[in-house]
């Protein structure tokens, strides 16, 4: 079923690495318009006049409900295109619910990246083994030596990755946007929590999500996951299913777990879901990105992104965990200021970051970014969430534009998004949609992060305002004598176009 035996022979640049099984080529899932899921679309475009309806996924709880509720009720294929996925309480809530659709026939393709994966390596062999789950990786590492080494001695392949995030089902609703599967962007109530962002969708952009899934899938990149079969030791797909089982079983008290159900899935079957109609469309990179080993025009994303927000007249607010504007970006807000749009940048400050790396190269364009008027604003560390402190990192890519447009999805304002890792993401047309977020965005600016000002000596100040009231910070909120030094120092190094 929508898939054919080819002997399959690996890019020169794996043969040193790996031996190559058989692949099984296969593809999106045609007619699958019967399906419930199916069914319940062509429902809603009976109703409205829109090339898709769209779903915010803002909570994290529902982005899990979500998907679990979309694997719940798949009839024909699952396709999960992601960064990372962790031996979590996530990571195996999300494995459970793919061999039970697994063992009821639907077909489960995950495609991962394979820059974090050497900790899941023993799980993701064991999901494989099941007939209806194929799992590749994209771009692997040797499983011979260390990464580290590997990263080294072949820079030029390793060092490009594929930093898409798909979730579709029956070929009929997806889901695009920057969460990948691990406890941490699903508000489980850990110690460390990511705010994130996903737009959940139905109607033909699907059908584009499908193809570039595809593409990514039968590229000579995406190897299969058995091609470690020798080289790592697992369980049996049934030892590492009870192992999951006893994994979540131990977590069934936690109040984010009883909140995760199909519930969110029911309603857009039964046509309750309110969804935006709105006029949508998928931007993504080709998986050929990754073969650029120079430096090239821009990739598919970064030009749509360039005349987005090139369109900008009255407000571009633009969200990016990672902002490493460089020279050429600092020159474009500001110049979108200067003609009199508001321009509002929203990061991670340093003591919400968890790449102070990227921190280092950020910090050098603050004073440029401010003095050319663009408002900067960095996330606040800590919160209270479920009855104790959490720290908070802030991942949402996301852009909105004369709220009136806006974009999500996988993509940073950094070199890394612009030239090395291929990206993906949703831009949609609409009002309500984007105006929507525009207000929650700048509604929890006061409460959840600082505005950067300069004072009158040119100088970097940070103003919280706690309690109505406004408090003026002259160093790096929140962060140690250490933190700062070890940042500073980062920031002499030429690491920029890596970041």
């Amino acid at each position: 079923m929508f898939s054919t035996l080819v002997g399959s022979r690996l890019p020169p640049k794996y043969q040193r690495f790996f031996k190559l099984p058989e692949r099984v080529e296969s593809w999106k899932a045609p007619d699958t318009e019967t399906t419930p899921l199916g069914r319940a679309v062509s429902e809603w475009f009976a109703r409205h006049r829109a090339s898709a309806g769209i779903y915010r996924l803002d909570s994290g709880t529902e982005a899990l409900g979500a998907r679990v509720g979309l694997i719940d009720h798949a009839a024909k294929t699952i396709d999960i295109q992601s960064y990372l996925i962790k031996d979590d309480v996530s990571g195996n809530l999300v494995a459970l619910h793919l061999a039970e659709a697994a063992d009821r026939g639907a077909r489960v393709r995950l495609l991962m990246d394979d820059a974090l994966t050497d900790d899941v390596d023993a799980g993701l062999l064991s999901l494989d083994e099941h007939p209806n789950i194929e799992v590749r990786v994209f771009n692997p590492f040797p499983r011979r030596r260390s990464r580290f080494i590997s990263l080294l001695a072949n820079f030029n392949i390793l060092n490009r990755r594929m930093h898409n995030k798909s979730f579709t089902v029956d070929n009929q609703v997806t889901i695009v946007g920057g969460r990948n599967i691990a406890d941490e962007y699903y508000e489980t109530g850990g110690k460390s929590e990511f705010i994130d962002e996903d737009l959940m969708a139905i109607g033909p952009l699907v059908d584009n999500v499908s193809d570039g899934f595809d593409e990514y899938w039968k590229s000579p990149e995406a190897i299969p996951m058995d091609a470690f079969d020798h080289l790592v030791a697992h369980s049996h797909v049934e030892e590492s299913l009870d192992e999951a089982r006893r994994l979540v079983a131990e977590h069934r008290d936690e109040p984010f777990l009883k909140t995760i159900d199909g519930r969110l899935i029911d309603r857009l079957i039964d046509g309750r879901l309110p969804l935006f109609a709105a006029e949508a469309e998928i931007v993504q990179d080709l998986p050929e990105k990754v073969r650029n080993l120079v430096r090239r025009r821009p990739s598919v994303t970064v030009d749509y992104l360039m005349k987005m927000v090139s369109s900008a007249e009255d407000e571009l607010i633009v969200i990016s965990p990672y902002f490493v504007p460089q020279k050429q970006g600092v020159e474009f807000f500001g110049a979108l200021a200067k003609k009199g749009v508001r321009v509002v940048i929203i990061s991670n400050s340093l003591a919400s970051t968890n790449h102070a790396s990227v921190h280092a190269v950020y910090a050098r364009y603050r004073k440029p970014l401010l003095k050319h008027g663009v408002e900067l604003f960095e996330l606040r560390p800590r919160f209270e969430s479920m009855g104790h402190e959490t720290t908070v990192t802030l991942h949402s890519k996301v852009a909105t534009v004369d709220r009136k447009r806006l974009f999500v999805g996988s993509f940073n304002v950094d070199p890394r998004s612009l030239y090395l890792n291929t990206e993906m993401g949703m831009a949609v047309e609409s009002a309500a949609l984007a105006s929507e977020m525009a207000d929650d965005i700048l509604g929890t600016l006061p409460e959840q992060a600082y505005r950067l000002t300069l004072s009158s000596k040119g100088r970097l100040q940070w103003v919280l305002l706690a309690g109505g009231v406004e408090e003026v910070i002259t160093t790096e909120p929140q962060t140690s004598l250490w933190r700062r030094f070890r940042t500073r120092l980062m920031g002499l190094l030429p690491i920029e176009e890596q970041m």
